[in-house]
């Protein structure tokens, strides 16, 4: 419980600086707090920033959760479940979601009085022109997995290369003796 007072003993609102979502993907921006005995959550607002000012996209309150901007509807949410967890969820994100965040709780004391805590999270959208990079990536650890022999058993690697083997063999027999053969020809027809 020490963990989550404050010098006033309030709640104390954690949320990371930044998060990075991709392009037309979905992002979690997290914003928690500790409850404390006595204190009531009335009020949660999420607000963007908006050329000078910020605009309320998200408030919920003793009559429900309220989307504000049209914008936003059907692709935010904001984590009711666990007392304590206000997070959002942002999901098909566009380029123009790049922007600063603002979780904003409001509680209600144990003396009547209400205390504001907010927090500001910048959200940075991603393009996906890292894809390639990453198949790349992904083939190369295959490729060093299988060398190292954690991807097959022993036995099935040394099968592989002798198998390998044998090929290269079997293909430089069939070359040498294809020449021999068309040299053999070729001194028949010289007689």
């Amino acid at each position: 419980l020490g963990v989550f007072l404050g010098s006033l003993g309030h709640p104390i609102l954690e949320a990371v600086e930044n998060v990075t979502g991709p392009w037309k993907g979905d992002v979690y921006i997290p914003c928690t707090y500790g409850p404390l005995q006595g204190y009531t959550q009335v009020l949660v607002k999420w607000l963007v920033q908006r050329g000078l000012y910020p605009v309320t996209i998200f408030l919920r309150d003793s009559s429900g959760d309220h989307i504000q901007q049209a914008k936003y509807r059907g692709r935010l949410h904001v984590s009711n479940e666990v007392p304590g967890n206000v997070s959002l969820q942002l999901s098909t994100l566009e380029m123009d979601d790049q922007s600063h965040y603002t979780c904003e709780v409001t509680w209600q004391t144990p003396d009547g009085n209400r205390v504001v805590r907010d927090k500001i999270i910048e959200l940075r959208v991603q393009k996906h022109s890292s894809k390639p990079i990453k198949t790349k990536t992904e083939a190369f650890t295959t490729m060093q997995s299988l060398l190292e022999g954690k991807g097959l058993p022993i036995f099935a690697i040394i099968l592989i290369i002798s198998l390998c083997c044998m090929v290269v063999f079997t293909m430089a027999y069939i070359m040498f003796c294809r020449k021999t053969s068309q040299q053999e020809h070729v001194y028949e027809v010289a007689r």
